[in-house]
């Protein structure tokens, strides 16, 4: 009887003990995040396009095979683009432009295409973008 008296303490104990060892054990894996304060979001927005109008290729005077321009109006004149390229092989090559505003909403786009030719080009191909 004294026998079952020690056992059933010390299972009591033991019991106890277990607990507070699973307790220690949960806490330290359930210490606390840090996490930033952050911004996401979803807009949207219209795209409409410009109009291109008056192409001009501007040949080379000494070497009429050669093209060393392309001039172009575009339509609305605002908002003016802030990037302007041109290809004219079908977008294998791409060349800048500048935008300059002529006249009030009127806008004129020359393009150098210093390397193009008459035979090569193909296809014009404007992108406009703000």
């Amino acid at each position: 009887m004294l026998f079952f008296r020690l056992f059933r303490r010390s299972f009591i104990l033991s019991g106890l003990s277990g607990m507070a060892l699973v307790a220690a054990g949960g806490a330290a894996f359930t210490a606390a995040n840090t996490v930033p304060a952050t911004v996401a979001g979803s807009g949207s927005g219209g795209v409409s396009g410009y109009t291109v109008s008056g192409v001009v290729y501007n040949l080379n005077a000494s070497n009429p095979q050669n093209i060393d321009s392309v001039t172009f109006a575009y339509s609305p004149g605002a908002p003016d683009p802030t990037k302007a390229r041109a290809s004219l092989n079908n977008g294998t090559t791409w060349f800048n432009c500048d935008s300059a505003i002529v006249g009030g909403s009127d806008s004129v786009t020359a393009c150098a295409t210093s390397g193009a030719t008459v035979a090569g080009a193909s296809t014009l191909i404007v992108v406009l973008s703000q």
